[in-house]
């Protein structure tokens, strides 16, 4: 009995054991697979901005757009002479006096920091320990440093009391406190002279900024500040006035650089920025197309012997949008002769027709001798020129004659000409008007690229291999979705 029990217990614990390594399986495996198609996905949608960019800059070097990014990266990787200006220095004088420099730059896919260097040193004391904090103290001329940096705000206006400098000493001393606390910044002794330019994220992109100088009587704190990737400054404070020297060399607003080091910030190490990571396929390339659509009309009376004469006739009433285009241009002139109407006789100083009740009379009578006389004796001829977008592979359907026609007469007509069309004479007067009319694309431009994923339902996933334990059987683990589309501006898009 006591074995038998024995066996049992024994049976148990392997039973846990194993239930507590699969239990652990099933939460390790699903997670590390999602945390792979995550950085799959990010990797993607990085390499599709990375090359719409590269597209675009592409299309300016050689006038024309390509649809093999392939061709486009090994023409950026070839290409030495892209012209670029020398990345900006940001310069704030924050104090009146200018004993308070801040120095930061906008450039972060090429720069990486301030190169700050001494004049005479040039490598620059780090003043972090509170023992060489004191000595800065003391070389700038405060005086006891050692007391004034452990006194409080009291003590300080005692030790310093009649220094003219004492604001600043109390300052600093509360800075270097603050700044142990931040570890988003670093403090130096900068000396009494700097010279400053830009570090570069890839040396090897040898994209040369221009020069900074800074001097002072007095030696220079120095604080950089990390707050994050795409916030990086430096502080320089002098107790005395900094001189600002900023050397702007013209020619350094004309380098040639790589342009695929210039663009693909991670050139070095991503080979094929042009693939999406989880099939091993090249990023689909869609192009945005914008057309300028001309559009000529003629309205007439009987045989039409304008420049439209070759044009098959249409009768106006078979057509509401017609109808309401015409009726639109005969309202917008009739509203321009009661305006020159009633101006003409303010001006004598007569305000018969200034009411509304009046100008409306007006409108009703010069509406109805317009399309009585229009198109007459020479057609009445109108053009206008608006332009459609459309996706590359839509074009043949969204550049159409329906298309066109749709976009170029729409006019919104108002209750008021309703009203005037209602009575018997002025519908008798455009009974008998006939128009011809054309539209035609003036010029097809490209706009946009777009970069999307090829991901789909019968994609094949080349970019990983599942093992046995990755089975979507097993654990629910989903193939990667698409990691979506990049667009390099335009918000135009038709399908979207």
């Amino acid at each position: 009995m006591f074995l038998t029990s024995r066996k049992g217990n024994i049976v148990l614990k392997v039973l846990s054991v194993i239930a507590f390594i699969l239990l652990v399986l099933s939460i390790e495996i699903p997670r590390r697979a999602w945390n792979d198609q995550a950085e799959r996905q990010e990797l993607a949608h990085k390499r599709m901005l990375d090359m719409s960019d590269l597209e675009v800059v592409y299309m300016q070097e050689t006038g024309h757009f390509s649809k093999n990014l392939k061709d486009v990266y090994d023409y950026a990787v070839k290409n030495d002479s892209l012209l670029v200006s020398a990345p900006d220095i940001e310069i704030e004088i924050l104090t009146l006096d200018t004993t308070h420099i801040r120095i930061s730059y906008s450039d972060h896919n090429h720069i990486e920091d301030l190169d700050v260097k001494n004049a005479v040193k040039k490598q620059l004391d780090m003043i972090e320990d509170k023992d060489r904090f004191i000595a800065f103290m003391k070389s700038i001329g405060c005086p006891t440093p050692e007391k004034v940096m452990n006194a409080n705000v009291d003590e300080i206006d005692e030790l310093l009391k009649g220094n003219i400098h004492k604001d600043f000493y109390r300052s600093l001393k509360e800075k270097y406190y603050l700044a142990r606390e931040n570890e988003n910044e670093v403090l130096y002794d900068g000396g009494k002279d700097l010279i400053i330019t830009l570090k570069n994220r890839n040396p090897k992109l040898k994209l040369r900024s221009n020069i900074v100088k800074l001097s002072s009587p007095s030696n220079i704190e120095l604080v950089a500040n990390y707050k994050g990737e795409k916030d990086v400054y430096w502080d320089f404070i002098s107790r005395e006035k900094i001189s600002l020297n900023y050397e702007k060399n013209a020619e350094l607003d004309r380098q040639h650089v790589n342009m695929a080091k210039y663009l693909l910030k991670d050139f070095e190490i991503d080979k094929q920025p042009y693939l999406c990571p989880s099939t091993l396929d090249p990023f689909k390339v869609d192009f945005n197309l914008i057309a300028k659509v001309g559009m000529n009309i003629e309205f007439f009376r009987g045989e039409n012997t304008g420049a439209l004469k070759d044009i098959e006739p249409q009768r106006l009433l078979d057509n509401e949008k017609i109808k309401n285009y015409f009726l639109n241009i005969a309202k917008l002139k009739s509203e321009r002769t009661v305006a020159d109407f009633v101006r003409e006789y303010e001006m004598d100083g007569d305000s018969t027709y200034s009411k509304q009740a009046q100008k409306d009379s007006l409108f009703s009578k010069f509406f109805s001798e317009y399309l009585k006389d229009v198109a007459k004796k020479a057609p009445l001829a109108d053009a206008v020129t608006n332009s459609i977008s459309s996706l590359e592979k839509d074009q043949e359907k969204n550049f159409s004659e329906d298309e066109r026609f749709e976009l170029l007469f729409k006019s919104n007509i108002g209750d008021h000409v309703i009203n005037e069309i209602a009575k018997e004479a002025n519908a008798k007067a455009i009974e008998n008007i006939s128009y011809a009319y054309k539209t035609e694309i003036i010029k097809v431009d490209t706009v946009s690229v777009k970069i999307s994923s090829p991901i789909n339902d019968k994609s094949e996933f080349k970019g990983y291999t599942r093992n046995l334990l990755q089975k979507k059987f097993l654990f629910g683990i989903a193939d990667d979705v698409n990691a979506g589309s990049v667009d390099n501006g335009s918000s135009s898009w038709k399908n979207e």
